[in-house]
């Protein structure tokens, strides 16, 4: 009995201890109720006052889910007001209409639903997204990998919340995605500041009457009477005929030098005179030309596919080939006081015997075109060279860099690449990427772009750009096509023709892209006479990237100016969903420190990083991007002193003057 009563009094103890821990568990897991409905109540009080911030109630698609080219872009659900982030700063005027992504997509109801929770997921991606641009830009990665952690964290608690632990499939039901690169590293987002209107220029007026480059404050210790115009073809020295001795005949082979055009009156561009269009810019001679047949000389003419030589892959044999005919082309060999140039350079352990040849110095008969330095051979980032040529026509140096434009088009990873020579010494260049896609581009034999199409999958020809052969002699004499045109005077505000892009949204950009060429186009240009020229460039107007700026020597920028590229690309991003053939010019520029030649050299390099980052990073198609360096060529202020407003990027759209506009 005793021992019986022991055991019932254990018994009983032990289920008084139970029922404890099953009150306490009970008290627990009430308190933790609470504790998630407050939570969520302040969550939906969150989201309630970011809606009611909130200024622009559309969501439009961040530049940053594009950090490469493989990464496709991806549009924000209707319900994200959220547009204070550093990278939503996207041109609501083309992507305003979201009702391609309705609410019913979300894949999982939320468990509070008064909660927006796009809003609060499109702001996190946004600054996972930046990160991507910031670590490629050379971001510290041990810091910034902590801070993505964090990031990523809170995306996957929101998740969570909405009872979707795979966070991929949870993003995608909000048309969401995280960027696929390694070792993201994020930045602290900076808050967006608000677009102030532009302040007064200094001077509307140069000391000679030109329009004034519209600077709104002046550098100290620079003046007024410094201040250059805004026409690059009026900061231009005149190209002049380098005549041969007298008495002395035009050496064999050497391409005979252009006359001076008779002097015609100066094109007055006033308000009135702008044209209201690409078409209406354009002559009637462009608008008949039949390049709805454009495919026979781009894709059907046939040729003879090119082979490597000399240990050499096929890109490098094609640049080599380019570089021959450039040199052969401007120098005159004769069979004295020459001297050797032998440009050797490893790649990829292999050993390429580029270019040798024997160019001219002493005593040369030139068709007023030189080479004043022998190529510089660069690696590529597809394992291949780069060759920069640097020519003087007339009283100007020139930098040709041979193939950078195919080292920005063609992915070695991924792409395939062949190219045939056709009738006429031209090349045809194939790029066909792994959906089909296809650039082609044709080149005459000094490598000067005559045509250029994108072909899409589904068989669609996009002409970027489209040669006159009509004027085809006029490239084999590196001649200035601005020597046919009369000379260029605006008469209108500057601001009406320039634009920074510090005082200016997406929308502004967009519409100030889009503008017409401010005088009559008068033919169709090959990319290359348009980098050559500043003359036909003035036809069109141009973007200062006031916001972008570059040390001295230096062609890279901070990964805090990555972003300020945001909307620029935006802009461009919104005109090629309208019309895919557009085409721009990205123009490198350095102040006057340092040598000529090392200037263009550093000019060139700067425009081609602006490209690689509208591409890589914002997923601008890299075919639609040309670049040039200029040196201190188009000084905005007259100075040889190291002046950060000299160090710049400018970019025009030059569609109208190398396609016929609508095509």
């Amino acid at each position: 009995e005793a021992r019986a009563a022991e055991e019932a009094r254990a018994a009983e103890e032990a289920r008084a201890a139970e029922e404890a821990r099953a009150a306490e568990e009970a008290r627990a897991a009430e308190e933790a109720r609470a504790a998630e409905e407050a939570r969520a109540a302040e969550e939906a009080r969150a989201a309630e006052e970011a809606a009611r911030a909130a200024e622009q109630p559309v969501a439009v698609e961040p530049p940053a889910e594009q950090p490469a080219v493989e990464q496709p872009a991806v549009e924000q659900p209707a319900e994200q007001p959220v547009v204070e982030q550093p990278d939503a700063e996207q041109p609501a005027a083309v992507e305003q209409p979201a009702v391609e992504q309705p609410a019913a997509e979300t894949p999982a109801a939320p468990v509070t639903p008064e909660v927006d929770y796009a809003a609060q997921l499109a702001p996190l991606v946004a600054e996972y997204e930046t990160a991507v641009a910031d670590l490629l830009a050379g971001a510290d990665a041990d810091e910034t990998n902590l801070r993505i952690s964090a990031i990523y964290a809170q995306i996957r608690a929101l998740c969570e919340a909405l009872g979707n632990a795979d966070v991929d499939a949870c993003l995608a039901g909000y048309n969401l995605s995280l960027p696929e690169v390694p070792a993201l590293a994020q930045p602290s987002a900076p808050v967006e500041e608000p677009i102030e209107p532009p302040p007064a220029v200094v001077e509307e007026t140069t000391s000679d009457g030109q329009t004034a480059e519209p600077l709104v404050e002046l550098p100290e210790g620079v003046t007024v009477e410094q201040i250059a115009p805004v026409l690059d073809s009026a900061k231009d020295l005149p190209v002049e005929v380098v005549p041969a001795a007298e008495g002395a005949a035009p050496a064999e082979g050497a391409a005979p030098a252009p006359e001076a055009p008779p002097a015609q009156p100066d094109v007055v561009v006033t308000t009135e005179t702008l044209p209201q269009s690409d078409e209406a810019a354009q002559s009637e001679a462009i608008q008949a030309l039949a390049i709805g047949t454009s495919a026979d000389a781009t894709t059907q003419d046939a040729g003879t596919q090119i082979t490597a030589v000399d240990n050499t892959t096929v890109n490098q044999t094609v640049i080599n080939n380019y570089v021959t005919n450039i040199v052969n082309n401007v120098t005159t060999i004769e069979n004295s006081g020459t001297t050797n140039i032998d440009n050797s350079t490893t790649v990829n352990n292999v050993q390429q015997n580029n270019i040798e040849q024997n160019i001219q110095q002493n005593n040369v008969q030139q068709n007023y075109v030189q080479v004043v330095e022998a190529p510089v051979l660069q690696p590529s980032s597809t394992g291949d060279v780069i060759a920069q040529v640097i020519l003087q026509v007339g009283a100007q140096l020139i930098v040709n860099s041979i193939g950078q434009d195919t080292d920005r088009f063609y992915n070695p990873q991924q792409d395939e690449i062949y190219y045939e020579e056709l009738r006429n010494g031209r090349i045809r260049e194939v790029i066909t990427r792994p959906d089909g896609t296809q650039v082609i581009t044709v080149r005459n034999r000094n490598g000067d772009v005559l045509r250029r199409s994108r072909i899409t999958p589904d068989g669609r020809e996009y002409v970027l750009a489209y040669f006159d052969d009509r004027y085809d002699n006029n490239l084999a004499t590196w001649r200035d096509p601005g020597l046919d045109l009369p000379p260029l005077r605006l008469n209108i505000p500057a601001r009406d023709y320039v634009l920074d892009a510090r005082y200016a949204d997406e929308r502004e950009l967009t519409t100030f892209f889009a503008q017409p060429p401010v005088e009559q186009v008068a033919r169709l240009y090959s990319i290359d006479e348009v980098k050559r020229s500043a003359r036909v460039r003035d036809s069109v107007r141009k973007l200062e990237v006031g916001n972008l700026t570059f040390d001295t020597g230096a062609a890279t920028i901070g990964r805090d100016q990555v972003r300020s590229l945001s909307n620029v690309a935006n802009a461009m991003l919104a005109l090629l969903a309208t019309n895919p053939n557009e085409t721009f010019l990205i123009e490198g520029h350095t102040d006057a420190v340092g040598s000529d030649i090392s200037n263009l050299r550093l000019s060139d390099a700067r425009a081609a990083t602006v490209a690689r980052i509208l591409s890589d990073f914002y997923g601008v198609p890299p075919e639609n991007l040309a670049t040039q360096g200029y040196g201190e060529r188009y000084l905005k202020i007259r100075t040889e002193a190291a002046e950060r407003e000299n160090r710049r990027v400018t970019i025009r759209r030059i569609t109208p003057l190398i396609t016929v506009a609508s095509r």
